[in-house]
């Protein structure tokens, strides 16, 4: 999109559309920068939750001009519902759109044979945001990504352990790299050592380890193993918790795979998993896809109160160890 930058005359649509999140979003951002630019006001631009929106709400703010700025920019997130539900009426809205509003739709599918793509072609832009699956292609992107988001270098071998470390989800190794990128700083190369040492096996096998405990209703090594890893992460507290909260989505990812019919095998894969798949299994049968997503929030809750001062690391997280391990 830089060299689309250099006109920044707004059009009438802008379908971002793919794979990948992280990119789907970074996309959504280049275009209000695009179009709103520096001097954007919070009149300027409309945001929608796609499964909450209503197609006249999204159309009144199209058609209502911004009065501090040229055009009035309307984003519809997570629009597939919306678009589903309501492809014919914007066909015809795009047939004579608003001049002065621009409207931004992001999902996850979006189909070439539809009438609005066409009219997204011709009138506005279409930009696709499928992420890399296959390990060279997600080593190259990350080798860019520290270079070009971080201006940090990626050794050759840092790379691929990182992506095999992390998997393919963008968004995770965009997180990785920012970590990396301060705990090097003010060398401009990470390599991998650095990877090893911040991202490395040995903190994801203890916080696996945790997990099996739990599953095996062991506090006494789940908490051991808690003590390990705040005592050998130099982040250490906000990281290992990070840490923690890294394998648990995983592991939330695997769970959602297996109700939806996959192997154990299959789903730890697909979620970036190694180790032993009937410890695993294990780790997944011990408590629900939706007791699994519970757990995480109230890891991620700990971490919100820690950095606000309404706790500790520590001792919340060994509270919250306590508890899971007792659940029945």
């Amino acid at each position: 999109m830089a060299a689309d930058r250099q006109s920044r005359q707004p059009l009438p649509i802008y379908a971002i559309f793919g794979n990948d999140g992280f990119l789907r979003m970074r996309a959504m951002n280049e275009v209000i920068e695009e179009v709103l630019g520096d001097d954007r006001d919070n009149m300027a631009l409309a945001e929608f939750d796609g499964p909450k929106a209503e197609l006249a709400d999204v159309l009144d703010e199209c058609r209502t001009p911004s009065l501090l700025a040229p055009v009035r920019l309307v984003c519809v997130r997570d629009a597939d519902d919306f678009v589903k539900a309501h492809r014919g009426a914007l066909e015809k809205y795009l047939q004579k759109p608003s001049p002065t509003g621009s409207l931004v739709l992001v999902c996850g599918r979006w189909d070439a044979r539809w009438r609005i793509h066409r009219l997204a072609v011709k009138i506005g832009r279409t930009i696709q945001c499928d992420g890399p699956k296959k390990r060279a292609d997600l080593v190259a992107w990350a080798t860019r990504h520290a270079r070009d988001a971080y201006g940090c270098e990626l050794d050759s071998k840092a790379a691929y352990r990182l992506v095999d470390l992390v998997g393919s989800e963008l968004g995770l190794l965009d997180m990785e790299l920012g970590k990396l990128v301060t705990y090097v700083a003010p060398r401009p190369t990470v390599g991998l050592a650095d990877v090893e040492s911040l991202v490395g096996a040995s903190r994801a096998e203890k916080v696996f380890g945790i997990t099996d405990a739990i599953a095996r209703h062991d506090a006494a090594s789940a908490l051991e193993l808690w003590d390990q890893v705040l005592a050998t992460d130099r982040g250490a507290p906000y990281m290992a918790v990070g840490g923690l909260a890294f394998g648990f989505r995983k592991l939330v990812a695997a769970k959602r795979l297996v109700e939806q019919g996959l192997s154990v095998g299959e789903s730890v894969k697909r979620a970036n998993i190694w180790g032993d798949t009937g410890d695993l299994k294990r780790q997944l049968d011990r408590f629900s896809l939706r007791q699994w997503q519970d757990h995480l929030v109230q890891l991620l809750q700990i971490d919100v109160g820690a950095k606000t001062g309404l706790g500790t690391v520590r001792s919340s997280v060994e509270q919250w160890i306590v508890k899971l391990c007792a659940a029945t």
